[in-house]
């Protein structure tokens, strides 16, 4: 393997881990160890806004832990921060401000805050790209753990996996999920059935001229 490809594979792994901490942080806004872990990921991105993205929910999520035990992990990170949000960060560390809701050092891949004035829109939208790629991790994690026969992780995934399509409303998730993990003869219970009534409540119903 060129040294090329391995960058390349090096990074698949840093977004599988991002996107499964991000998921985490989701569910869990104020658990640092998450945070933490997402963050680390980010730092193996060539991209910058990962990195910000993330910074910005940990800073968010565990906002009574900034002014006093974040100054190892700043030093760690600053120099892959723009100067604005370098300086953000720090007035945030320094307690001259907080990062709200909606922040100007939030970025697309904040999953916790974000850049737009309509938060509950921004919170809830989700593109399609981004489902085909948790619906894959999902599927995968979800087969191997039925390969080592680990049915609490199974179950822990899939109470995961629920809980964020019902925040998010990714029914396209969802149903990639459900549609892969059919063909491969999943047992699906009750749980499945109520996400899946959960997600059809939330269609508005459409008009007809």
């Amino acid at each position: 393997m060129s040294d090329s490809d391995l960058i390349k594979e090096n990074e698949k792994v840093a977004h599988r881990v991002f996107r499964f901490y991000s998921r985490k942080v989701f569910l869990a806004s104020n658990n640092r160890y998450f945070h933490e872990q997402r963050i680390n990921a980010a730092l193996l991105l060539t991209e910058k806004e990962p990195l910000q993205g993330a910074v910005a929910d940990f800073f968010y999520g565990c906002w009574f832990d900034i002014p006093y035990d974040v100054n190892n992990l700043f030093t760690r990170i600053k120099d892959r921060l723009t100067p604005e949000a370098k300086q953000g960060f720090r007035d945030c560390i320094d307690k001259k401000s907080y990062i709200q809701r909606n922040s100007m050092l939030a970025t697309r891949w904040s999953v916790l805050v974000s850049p737009s004035l309509n938060e509950q829109k921004q919170r809830l939208r989700i593109s399609s790209d981004d489902a085909k790629e948790i619906a894959k991790d999902i599927t995968s994690e979800l087969m191997q753990a039925r390969a080592s026969h680990d049915w609490g992780t199974i179950e822990q995934i899939e109470n995961e996996f629920f809980a964020y399509c019902t925040a998010r409303n990714d029914r396209l998730a969802f149903s990639l999920v459900w549609f892969s993990l059919g063909k491969s003869d999943w047992q699906f219970d009750q749980r499945w059935d109520n996400c899946q009534q959960h997600l059809d409540q939330t269609i508005k119903p459409t008009t007809t001229s």
